[in-house]
């Protein structure tokens, strides 16, 4: 691992040190929107995904863009035609702008979205949607002119939204993620630490001869427990706490 992968992942978990001491949301914008800056990113926002026919004009949690766009968003109702909220709401993992499909012959108003994006210096862009536990869907999505794009940098931005979003729920909405009381089970540790080892729900399953349901139920009360939005953020709690190892 190189000096540079190493400075990028230490920045990443300092990030999370400090949010973690944060205790009111323009804190939280504050360091998010300089972290991001360092990495190219000048806009950037943190908002629930809608729901068919639900309501699109109160989705915002957090909001780093800048505002002729968040009115001009609103005004013309380009949410609907958004190509990286759709893809958003397709995907469970991040992905650049770029790499959303946009095809005029599916969405002919798709290329209007970005090309106006790109004109408040919105040019590229990185989304992290968020699938919790119970379903709830999010999206943490962030936008600059000349981004870095180095090989570490993806892993670390995917990291410091979770972060960033499940910090931003716990200051605003707090009743979203009620903390249970209790440490892990034996049971629910061993789950996650071959979750931190990269295996999936179905390849715990096999090793441990278990359904693949119970895996996915303990991750979903370890979640609970240690209150994070998704089994990254959980894992890297358990970490942090020392319930599991490297």
């Amino acid at each position: 691992m190189t000096e540079g992968m190493l400075d990028i992942g230490r920045a990443a978990f300092d990030f999370v040190d400090d949010i973690e001491r944060v205790s009111d949301p323009r804190a939280l914008m504050d360091r998010f929107g300089r972290e991001l800056y360092g990495y190219g990113y000048h806009a950037w926002i943190i908002a629930n995904l809608p729901n068919p026919g639900g309501r699109t004009d109160s989705l915002a949690i957090l909001s780093g863009w800048p505002q002729g766009w968040t009115d001009l968003y609103r005004r013309l109702k380009l949410i609907h035609n958004d190509p990286v909220v759709a893809h958003c709401l397709r995907s469970t993992a991040p992905f650049e702008w770029r790499e959303a499909p946009c095809d005029p012959l599916v969405n002919p108003k798709a290329k209007d979205v970005m090309d106006r994006a790109s004109d408040f210096r919105m040019r590229e862009g990185f989304c992290v949607p968020v699938h919790t536990s119970d379903g709830y869907e999010a999206i943490v999505t962030m936008a600059g002119e000349r981004v870095e794009r180095t090989g570490q940098v993806r892993p670390a931005l995917h990291l410091m939204a979770l972060y960033a979003y499940g910090k931003a729920v716990d200051l605003c909405i707090p009743q979203r993620f009620p903390a249970a009381p209790g440490r892990l089970t034996k049971r629910e540790r061993e789950v996650l630490q071959w979750t931190a080892a990269g295996k999936t729900s179905w390849e715990i399953s096999q090793i441990l001869g278990v359904a693949e349901s119970t895996i996915i139920a303990h991750i979903k009360a370890a979640a609970a427990k240690l209150n994070t939005p998704n089994r990254v953020a959980t894992v890297v709690v358990a970490l942090r706490r020392g319930e599991i190892s490297l």
